[in-house]
Protein backbone atom coordinates (compact mmCIF):
# COMPACT_ATOMS: atom_id res chain seq x y z
CA UNK A 1 0.00 0.00 0.00
CA UNK A 2 2.96 2.18 0.54
CA UNK A 3 3.86 2.06 -2.91
CA UNK A 4 0.60 2.29 -4.52
CA UNK A 5 0.43 6.00 -2.09
CA UNK A 6 4.00 6.89 -3.48
CA UNK A 7 2.74 6.63 -6.68
CA UNK A 8 -0.15 8.10 -6.39
CA UNK A 9 1.64 11.36 -5.01
CA UNK A 10 4.20 11.59 -7.31
CA UNK A 11 0.84 11.52 -10.05
CA UNK A 12 -0.48 14.61 -8.42
CA UNK A 13 2.51 16.22 -7.85
CA UNK A 14 3.24 15.72 -11.64
CA UNK A 15 0.03 16.93 -12.75
CA UNK A 16 0.25 19.88 -10.15
CA UNK A 17 3.29 21.17 -11.98
CA UNK A 18 1.51 21.19 -15.30
CA UNK A 19 -0.71 24.49 -13.78
CA UNK A 20 2.56 26.59 -13.30
CA UNK A 21 2.81 27.08 -17.10
CA UNK A 22 -0.88 28.15 -17.76
CA UNK A 23 -0.24 31.59 -16.56
CA UNK A 24 2.43 32.47 -19.13
CA UNK A 25 0.59 30.91 -21.95
CA UNK A 26 -2.34 32.64 -21.01
CA UNK A 27 -0.12 36.23 -20.98
CA UNK A 28 -0.02 36.34 -24.82
CA UNK A 29 -1.39 38.28 -26.99
CA UNK A 30 -4.49 37.40 -28.90
CA UNK A 31 -3.85 36.59 -32.56
CA UNK A 32 -6.05 38.48 -34.75
CA UNK A 33 -6.78 35.80 -38.18
CA UNK A 34 -9.76 38.11 -39.57
CA UNK A 35 -6.58 40.93 -40.22
CA UNK A 36 -4.06 38.98 -42.79
CA UNK A 37 -6.81 39.06 -45.89
CA UNK A 38 -8.78 36.33 -44.12
CA UNK A 39 -11.99 38.66 -44.10
CA UNK A 40 -14.56 36.36 -46.17
CA UNK A 41 -13.38 33.53 -44.49
CA UNK A 42 -16.72 31.64 -42.38
CA UNK A 43 -15.59 32.25 -39.08
CA UNK A 44 -14.73 36.27 -40.34
CA UNK A 45 -18.00 36.81 -41.89
CA UNK A 46 -20.30 35.50 -38.55
CA UNK A 47 -17.69 36.33 -35.64
CA UNK A 48 -20.15 38.93 -34.47
CA UNK A 49 -23.15 36.81 -34.32
CA UNK A 50 -24.91 35.66 -31.23
CA UNK A 51 -25.34 32.49 -32.46
CA UNK A 52 -21.78 31.67 -33.23
CA UNK A 53 -20.71 32.37 -29.83
CA UNK A 54 -23.06 30.42 -28.29
CA UNK A 55 -22.48 27.46 -30.47
CA UNK A 56 -18.74 28.10 -30.06
CA UNK A 57 -18.74 28.47 -26.28
CA UNK A 58 -20.89 24.99 -26.24
CA UNK A 59 -18.69 23.43 -28.33
CA UNK A 60 -15.38 24.35 -26.54
CA UNK A 61 -17.21 23.67 -22.87
CA UNK A 62 -17.83 19.57 -24.34
CA UNK A 63 -14.55 19.27 -25.75
CA UNK A 64 -13.06 20.57 -22.40
CA UNK A 65 -14.90 18.03 -20.68
CA UNK A 66 -14.50 15.26 -22.90
CA UNK A 67 -10.74 15.75 -22.37
CA UNK A 68 -10.69 16.12 -18.53
CA UNK A 69 -12.96 12.88 -18.70
CA UNK A 70 -10.49 10.80 -21.09
CA UNK A 71 -7.71 12.25 -18.66
CA UNK A 72 -9.42 10.90 -15.36
CA UNK A 73 -10.64 7.53 -17.61
CA UNK A 74 -6.72 6.88 -18.34
CA UNK A 75 -5.50 7.92 -14.39
CA UNK A 76 -8.35 5.01 -13.29
CA UNK A 77 -7.14 2.63 -15.87
CA UNK A 78 -3.55 2.54 -14.39
CA UNK A 79 -4.37 2.85 -10.74
CA UNK A 80 -7.13 -0.33 -11.33
CA UNK A 81 -3.77 -1.66 -13.27
CA UNK A 82 -1.91 -1.26 -10.01
CA UNK A 83 -4.15 -2.12 -7.67
CA UNK A 84 -4.67 -5.43 -9.66
CA UNK A 85 -1.12 -5.69 -9.68
CA UNK A 86 -0.97 -5.45 -5.92
CA UNK A 87 -3.97 -7.44 -4.82
CA UNK A 88 -1.83 -10.59 -4.26
CA UNK A 89 -4.27 -13.11 -5.10
CA UNK A 90 -6.85 -11.55 -2.84
CA UNK A 91 -10.56 -11.95 -4.23
CA UNK A 92 -12.13 -8.96 -3.23
CA UNK A 93 -9.13 -6.03 -4.15
CA UNK A 94 -9.07 -8.28 -7.58
CA UNK A 95 -12.53 -7.83 -8.56
CA UNK A 96 -12.23 -4.00 -6.86
CA UNK A 97 -9.40 -3.09 -9.36
CA UNK A 98 -12.17 -4.93 -12.04
CA UNK A 99 -14.41 -3.00 -11.25
CA UNK A 100 -12.40 0.04 -11.17
CA UNK A 101 -11.36 -0.18 -14.75
CA UNK A 102 -14.38 -1.47 -16.01
CA UNK A 103 -15.81 1.72 -14.50
CA UNK A 104 -13.34 3.74 -16.15
CA UNK A 105 -14.01 2.26 -19.67
CA UNK A 106 -17.60 2.49 -19.39
CA UNK A 107 -17.86 6.20 -17.95
CA UNK A 108 -15.35 7.07 -21.42
CA UNK A 109 -17.73 5.32 -24.15
CA UNK A 110 -20.75 7.40 -22.25
CA UNK A 111 -18.95 10.69 -22.65
CA UNK A 112 -17.47 9.97 -26.04
CA UNK A 113 -21.54 9.12 -27.00
CA UNK A 114 -22.68 12.07 -25.48
CA UNK A 115 -19.78 14.06 -27.60
CA UNK A 116 -21.17 12.57 -30.79
CA UNK A 117 -24.56 13.49 -29.70
CA UNK A 118 -23.86 17.21 -29.16
CA UNK A 119 -21.63 17.35 -32.31
CA UNK A 120 -24.42 15.78 -34.07
CA UNK A 121 -27.05 17.87 -32.85
CA UNK A 122 -25.06 20.94 -33.90
CA UNK A 123 -24.41 20.01 -37.05
CA UNK A 124 -27.60 18.70 -37.72
CA UNK A 125 -29.36 22.48 -36.93
CA UNK A 126 -26.75 24.44 -38.51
Amino acid sequence: MKIFTKILTAGILMIGFLGVFTPVVSATNGINICSDGNENSVYCKNKGSGETQVNGIIKTIVEVLLTAVGAISIIMIVIGGIMFALSSGDAQKAAKARNTVLYAVVGLIVSIFASAIVNFVFNRFN
